[in-house]
């Protein structure tokens, strides 16, 4: 039955990323399940099409990450954090509203660091169930640390923590492996090693049954990881999850990027289509929406237009969204980041390398009674804003429950360089691309360009890196293992067709009437 005009049916996601739903109108029914290849499937059985959504793939190339609700996918939508969706004959509609802006915390809590490890455990313990191998992806930072004490905590002592690095040297690995014998707890360094070629295998591997791509830097190493410790029907535990409630006060470039953003203006737009992404300067021309989110160089409309016939300015989508945002000042970068890269991005990451090896990735972080607890704690145990440092409670309990020091441990970044896995496989990375059907035959010239940037020491590193894994995706999983998938669901009386984007074929997988 259709769904009633006078009584909208609403559609919520999770507030704190611990899932996203997925939602597409079939006929005049939505559809929405936490994997997107139910909702492909059912598409495909009433006879819509699936197909590539190009402005989703322009965010990619030109920002690194999909924007929430959009996905790679036309007409399929996802939906979490802030999001809801409304859904009525006349079709869907998205409202936003992020739950953790530090004016709705009711402030009344009672900051306690051993029920917030008491409460942890739980969620902990909840996410990885007696029988089932569990890998945590352990790094030296607050978040994943407090997983392996809620872990200990919870009696789950057959957990194996894993931290990858670049040598057993790293500051990660040291402190990691400190921590894992102060608990009792198994460790294991994973050593990223970019010029190995089993990094190939496993991309492929991933690649061919992870239904959306991902551009986050680190996804290349977490991809080897998972794929060298996980196992299929396991569970890979992740400390992401906990930034959305506790905020981080921001330094004064940050508040003065809000301010910032001349590409706003009609002329510096126009100005700006003709500066070429490794221009030093170009990013002054931005939005302030991409001048707080993205870092460094990305592809711009100015380059992406000459090998990418159906490509989409998103500069115009950022413009929209400067002038709409609703956030305060001081608050508007993390909120940002939790609606846009959490989902799309830092979560997406772990939660396809999961994936690609049949395991399910768990945040305990995003846990509900956990972040409710957290979130109306007084701001004090939230954040100090005096020396801009977030998560004091966190940092009480590990102090307390295993002499953690947050200050001394510092925040060490992990050092997987983009540079050195795409010097590394070059010609991996210019197979995929130039073999990828999005693209013109223009890509091969364009390619060459990026490669000799990147050699130069300009900034080019995150244009090869996006073309590369958006090429990876549409070759081994949108022209091959989505194709066997749905066809094992084929409805009747319809045809695959495909084509290069300058050969007047489609771009991607396509179901036309016979």
């Amino acid at each position: 039955m259709p769904v009633s005009r006078e009584q909208p049916e609403v559609i919520v996601g999770s507030r704190t990323c611990a899932y996203v739903l997925y939602l597409s109108m079939v006929g005049e029914r939505p559809v929405v399940s936490d994997s997107i290849e139910d909702v492909l499937v059912a598409r495909h059985r009433a006879g819509e099409p699936i197909d590539v959504d190009h402005a989703a793939i322009s965010h990619l190339l030109h920002d690194g990450f999909v924007p929430p609700p959009l996905t790679v996918y036309r007409d399929v939508f996802g939906i979490s954090v802030d999001l809801q969706a409304r859904v009525d004959g006349k079709g869907i509609a998205f409202d936003r509203d992020f739950p953790f802006e530090n004016h709705k915390s009711p402030l009344n809590g009672q900051p306690d660091t051993g029920f917030l490890l008491s409460r942890l455990a739980q969620a902990t313990g909840a996410a990885c169930p007696l029988g089932r191998d569990t890998v945590l992806m352990l790094s030296s930072g607050l978040d994943s640390t407090s997983v392996a004490v809620a872990a200990k905590e919870a009696g789950r002592d057959d957990v194996l923590c894993v931290t990858y690095g670049e040598s057993e040297n790293d500051i990660e690995i040291t402190v990691a492996r400190d921590t894992c014998r102060r608990l009792g707890l198994r460790h294991e360094a994973h050593l990223f090693d970019p010029r190995d070629l089993r990094t190939r295998t496993d991309l492929i591997a991933y690649a061919s049954t992870v239904p959306q791509p991902c551009a986050d830097p680190a996804l290349t190493a977490c991809v080897s990881l998972v794929r060298r410790f996980g196992t299929p029907g396991g569970v890979i535990l992740d400390g992401s999850g906990n930034d959305y409630y506790f905020w981080r006060p921001p330094r004064r470039l940050d508040l003065v990027k809000t301010w910032l953003g001349l590409g706003r203006l009609p002329m510096f737009r126009q100005l700006r289509s003709m500066v070429p992404m490794h221009y030093r300067r170009e990013r002054i021309l931005a939005t302030p929406l991409e001048l707080l989110l993205l870092n460094g160089a990305w592809l711009r409309h100015s380059e992406t237009r000459h090998f990418y016939p159906q490509v989409v300015d998103t500069h115009e989508y950022w413009r929209k969204e400067s002038e709409d945002v609703q956030f305060t000042r001081e608050e508007t970068q993390h909120c940002l980041k939790m609606i846009y890269m959490g989902p799309a991005a830092f979560m997406l990451k772990t939660r396809n390398a999961a994936q690609s090896i049949g395991a399910i990735a768990r945040f305990p972080w995003t846990e509900d009674g956990v972040a409710d607890y957290c979130f109306a704690l007084p701001e004090a145990a939230r954040f100090d804003r005096k020396r801009r440092k977030s998560k004091t409670l966190i940092r009480e309990m590990l102090r307390d429950a295993i002499a953690y020091d947050a200050n001394a441990v510092g925040k060490h970044h992990f050092s997987f360089g983009k540079r050195d896995f795409l010097r590394s496989n070059m010609d991996f990375c210019r197979d995929e691309i130039l073999n990828c059907t999005l693209w013109s035959r223009a890509i091969e010239g364009g390619f060459k360009q990026f490669a000799a940037l990147l050699e130069r020491g300009r900034q080019a590193e995150n244009a090869l890196l996006s073309l590369f894994v958006v090429s990876l995706w549409h070759n081994h999983w949108i022209r091959s293992n989505m194709s066997e998938m749905l066809r094992a669901h084929r409805p009747t009386g319809l045809r695959e067709i495909r084509g290069r984007a300058d050969e007047g074929g489609p771009s991607g997988f396509q179901k036309l009437a016979s």
